[in-house]
C-alpha cells in the first residue's frame, strides 16, 4: 500500500503568495511610474490621464530593457525583431522620459 493515504505537505496546501513576484510586471510598472510622477506636477485629472498614456506608451514601446536584451516590452511580447529602420527620438515630461522609438 505504498504512497496510498500519504500526501507530502507541499503536495496538499494551496500556494500561499506572500511575495510581489506573481504580479511583478504590474509592480515594475508602478514602481517606475511612481518614481517618475513624484519629478512632475500634476493640475487635474485630464493631465493625470495624459500623463499616464505618454508613459505607458514610454514604457511599453520606446523603453529598451536590460534584462529582455535592450528589447522593449512591446517587441518581446509582440514577437517583433528589432526593427533597422530610422529610429525616432522619443521626450515627454519635459525630458524626464526620453528613449528611442523604432517603428516595425
Amino acid at each position: 500500500m505504498e504512497g496510498r493515504g500519504r500526501c507530502p505537505a507541499s503536495d496538499c496546501r494551496p500556494p500561499i503568495c506572500i511575495a510581489p513576484w506573481p504580479n511583478g510586471r504590474i509592480e515594475r510598472f508602478f514602481g517606475t511610474f511612481k518614481r517618475h510622477l513624484d519629478r512632475i506636477v500634476i493640475v487635474d485629472k485630464d493631465e493625470l490621464r495624459t500623463k499616464l498614456v505618454e508613459f505607458r506608451a514610454w514604457y511599453n514601446h520606446a523603453r529598451p530593457h536590460q534584462h529582455l536584451h535592450g528589447h522593449t516590452l512591446s517587441e518581446v511580447w509582440g514577437g517583433i525583431a528589432k526593427s533597422t529602420g530610422k529610429p525616432c527620438f522619443v521626450s515627454a515630461w519635459d525630458g524626464r522620459l526620453t528613449g528611442w522609438f523604432f517603428p516595425p
